[in-house]
């Protein structure tokens, strides 16, 4: 075979010389399907750019056999920069993308032959409820009870499993044909007949704009292999090699989709070419499958874990390797994860290693409230920068769920430090640019009615609802897109005058700017910009008094920039792949690149953090009901997801791990208090150095039910008194300008460093007011002049360092009053829980110590309880005052309770 040019041929020890033998087996396997089981930061990104260049050089297979799928846009551009450091520019040529992007290259192609053209367009999640409302409220369905976003859930979730609509309206509405007009849904209450039609009128619709969503990419990729036998014999023989990493994330659609394109199944009636030292041109196509079963998290959006779990049935011949070896994180963090993983059953045996050293041990910290908790973490981040000069992109923050990001994002405001929140409002789904992509879609493929009713009245220009449902009601009778029936304007009866020349001129325009973007000479950043200047976009928001309009112009400046920028890393760019680029773009990809540093401190979820890593990682609300999410509490399969997120977060950390926890936290305007997570119990105590380990509410109790106050290792006051320890001449939460200091480690990192607040002296003007972390207590209940919601908010300076105005704080404002002294009487109050009927709630100081001895319960003993009724003890936790009982309450789940407080009686 003639040597490709742009390939860079390399020897077999070149490619494995510096692995371990197990990624070095991996490389060089030979064989029909490998499953490469990946410990996290076991090298797999490694392995399978080497396997890749390994194929290439040693198997003598051609860049064009080969196709490469990862998850994320970052991961695809990093395996390619990776590969073409190896093998030269070759890589820029080979298929390595996601899965969605590499079915939008054969749909493009090849689509027609399921009535896809070729210039179809993909809507996002706005698009598609738009798209939802408009069916809703054709069919006269209430959205108020069935959402669009439910509706477009459920859809989600046929088509994950492949289930097409013509099956699903066979089930349950066999009446419906769609597009038919004045139908009434039987019974509203049937919700399964309510899905059916909507999921069938919302394709039929998509189909009429030539218009795909997300799912589609996928489902329709497979419906075109599956109906077409040509189109699956070219790329089965195109595509020979075929690596797929993150499987453990697959839905049951890409793994069909995979099966597919290797012709797995095509594959079975043919004869075995056993012994086979590469693919070969006919026959099964060599699959890699790279994942961890341990890193499934995605079960939310159809991911099915038994892909990779049942690998080794599905796939004939299949060989399995184990990356135990890990290059990321110390032994400290791993053992940790290899403790918290070690819960889930049925898991394959995989224990990760490393030579970095033991590490430092993981940091714990337990607050009063989500503020406090929050307000720590931003000084223990202004110290690790300040004295130990770790840059702020070097550290992470991580949360099960996105509500949980305000009281964080507070605590870094007020302590002036810079940060990046990651899954918030993404570029694309801004209204401005949400506004621009619609008039280029429109472009692109006039038949998108979702798009171009957008875009009929943005500006505003007079064609209000009215004139919308008067095009609309046309396009309607006529079976024709939407801006087809303005096409034929003049055919519409009723129009009135002033409407009917708006809509001219809203032709002309469109007319015009599509006469625009077919000049070869014009590229898609000049078409953008033509775009904004003709439409009046860019004009209306210019003219405009409004602050934000001024960002709002700014995006769209921005908008413009990313098209040129699109220009220059793509050859023969056009507008239809720039949009195509726009609907890939993924949460993930929002982040800087590797070694690149933005200055700001991450926060993002714990999903989006999968495939990450940081020097430093927080992780935070390790709480029951936080994280584990209080829907996991009641089932075994969602709880075994939960605790692999966990190790997810815990394998995020290459150097510093902390755990924090709140024993008080906010949800749906109520205070509630929190038992620590039980993954905080299965971390294996000697690896945590608790700086905090009970909260104040926590502590105080325990000294209620022991009959006083006492002083031990942890917990209570005295941990956090940090005596005479100074930084910069000034004593840890010595009193500030202002205002007193809010506790030594309760969120200021001493008052002062060097003069001005800790947080104050790393990105923003000092405290005077005694309103930052650095300096004053805000939202506390504490220091001289603060206001809290529930009671007093004074409290008296402590004898202790720092000790002034530390409150115990419920929700996320002061619920009740405190003193702050050590030796002081302290009080709480709790706030009752609305509409309890119940008035004793209030007031009261914690809640009553049941007298229940951990001793005298063992696994196999019944209980009564008050809500659950009878259950059988599965586990206990001997933990002291704190101690746990799990308990098998049968139709009412399994549930896990504090002894102490639980209302029950033993049988």
């Amino acid at each position: 075979m003639q040597q490709d040019p742009d390939l860079i041929a390399r020897t077999a020890n070149e490619l494995v010389g510096d692995l371990n033998p197990q990624q070095a087996e991996a490389v060089q396997y030979r064989g029909p399907a490998l499953l490469i089981g990946a410990g996290a930061g076991s090298g797999k990104t490694r392995v399978l750019t080497r396997r890749i260049a390994y194929i290439l050089s040693q198997f003598g297979a051609w860049p064009s056999q080969i196709l490469a799928i990862t998850f994320t846009n970052k991961a695809a551009a990093e395996m390619r920069e990776r590969l073409a450091a190896l093998i030269g520019p070759v890589a820029e040529r080979m298929w390595v993308s996601t899965f969605h992007s590499a079915c939008v290259r054969i749909l493009r192609r090849d689509g027609k032959s399921i009535g896809l053209d070729s210039g179809f367009s993909i809507y996002d999640t706005a698009d598609c409820e738009r798209l939802v409302k408009l069916i809703a409220a054709d069919l006269n369905i209430d959205v108020k009870r069935y959402t669009p976003r439910a509706i477009l859930s459920r859809i989600s979730d046929y088509k994950n499993n492949l289930e097409s609509w013509q099956d699903k309206l066979r089930e349950q509405a066999p009446d419906y044909r769609p597009g038919q007009r004045g139908y009434q849904i039987g019974n509203p209450g049937n919700a399964e007949a309510l899905y059916a039609v909507v999921y069938a009128e919302y394709q039929h619709r998509l189909a009429a704009a030539n218009a795909v969503d997300f799912d589609d990419l996928i489902g329709r990729t497979v419906e075109l292999l599956r109906r077409d036998p040509a189109v699956a014999d070219y790329y089965r023989h195109k595509f020979r090699y075929i690596l797929v990493d993150e499987y453990q994330d697959t839905n049951h659609a890409q793994y069909v989709l995979i099966r597919e394109l290797a012709g797995v199944d095509a594959a079975k009636g043919m004869p075995a070419l056993a012994n086979m030292p590469y693919a070969g041109r006919e026959g099964q196509a060599w699959i890699t499958v790279v994942g961890d079963s341990d890193q499934s998290i995605y079960a939310f959006r159809g991911a099915d874990i038994r892909n990779i779990q049942d690998f080794e049935q599905d796939f004939p011949n299949a060989k399995t390797i184990m990356l135990e070896q890990n290059y990321r994180s110390t032994q400290t963090i791993l053992d940790a994860a290899n403790a918290v993983i070690a819960h889930n059953e049925g898991r394959k045996p995989k224990k990760l290693w490393t030579a970095l050293g033991k590490g430092e041990p993981i940091v714990g910290y337990a607050a009063d409230n989500a503020q406090q908790e929050a307000a720590w973490i931003a000084g223990e981040i202004a110290r690790l920068h300040g004295e130990e000069n770790i840059a702020y992109s070097d550290m992470a923050i991580m949360y099960r769920a996105n509500a949980q990001s305000r009281s964080l994002e507070e605590a870094l405001i007020n302590a002036g430090l810079p940060y990046q929140l990651v899954g918030g409002t993404r570029f694309y789904e801004r209204r401005e640019i949400k506004d621009a992509i619609a008039y280029l879609q429109g472009i692109v493929n006039p038949a998108d009615d979702v798009n171009m009713r957008r875009i009929l009245n943005v500006p505003k220009r007079g064609l209000g609802a009215r004139a919308e449902a008067i095009v609309a009601g046309y396009a309607e009778t006529n079976t024709i897109p939407f801006y087809a029936a303005i096409e034929r304007l003049d055919s519409i009866e009723g129009v009135p005058t002033r409407t009917a020349n708006q809509l001219r001129a809203f032709r002309d325009l469109m007319d015009g700017l599509r006469k625009f973007a077919a000049d070869p000479a014009n590229r898609p950043s000049d078409i953008v910009a033509e775009v904004l200047s003709k439409s009046g976009l860019l004009d209306e928001l210019k003219k405009s008094e409004d602050p934000q309009d001024a960002s709002r112009v700014e995006n769209l400046s921005q908008l413009q920039s990313v098209a040129a920028e699109f220009e220059q890393n793509t050859p023969d760019a056009t507008l239809a792949g720039f949009l195509e680029t726009t609907a890939l773009v993924a949460d993930s990809d929002q982040l800087p690149g590797e070694g690149e540093d933005s200055g700001k401190v991450t926060l993002m979820t714990l999903h989006t953090a999968k495939g990450l890593e940081y020097p430093v990682v927080f992780l935070t609300g390790m709480e029951q009901g936080t994280f584990p999410h209080s829907r996991a509490m009641e089932d075994a399969s969602e709880l075994s997801e939960e605790r692999r997120l966990a190790y997810v977060g815990i394998t995020r950390a290459k150097r510093r791990l902390y755990v924090t926890r709140a024993a008080v936290r906010a949800q749906w305007g109520q205070a509630n208090e929190m038992m620590p997570s039980q993954f905080l119990d299965e971390i294996p105590d000697g690896l945590i150095d608790w700086k905090r380990r009970e909260a104040g509410v926590e502590r105080m109790r325990a000294n209620w039910s022991n009959g006083g106050f006492d002083d031990d290792e942890f917990g209570g006051w005295g941990d956090d008194d940090f005596g005479g320890t100074t930084f910069g001449g000034s004593t840890y939460g010595s009193e500030s300008r202002g205002g007193s200091a809010y506790g030594s480690a309760y969120g200021s990192y001493g008052s002062t460093y060097g003069g001005s607040s800790y947080g104050s002296s790393y990105g923003s003007s000092e405290s005077s007011s005694g309103s930052s972390y650095g300096s004053g207590a805000r939202r506390f209940g504490a220091g001289a002049g603060s206001r809290s919601r529930g009671g007093s908010g004074t409290g008296s300076r402590s004898g202790s360092a720092g000790r002034s105005g530390y409150g115990s704080s419920y929700g996320s404002s002061s619920y009740g009053s405190s003193s702050s002294s050590r030796s002081g009487r302290v009080t709480t109050r709790r706030v009752a829980p609305k509409n309890t009927g119940s008035s004793s709630a209030a007031g009261t100081g914690a809640p009553r110590d049941n007298g229940l001895n951990i001793a005298d319960f063992h696994v196999g003993d019944r209980i009564t309880h008050d809500m659950y009724g009878l259950g059988t003890i599965v586990d206990t936790l001997d933990k002291g005052a704190k101690s746990v009982i799990t308990v098998d309450f049968g139709s009412a789940g399994t549930k896990r309770l504090m002894l102490s407080r639980a209302p029950i009686e033993k049988l």
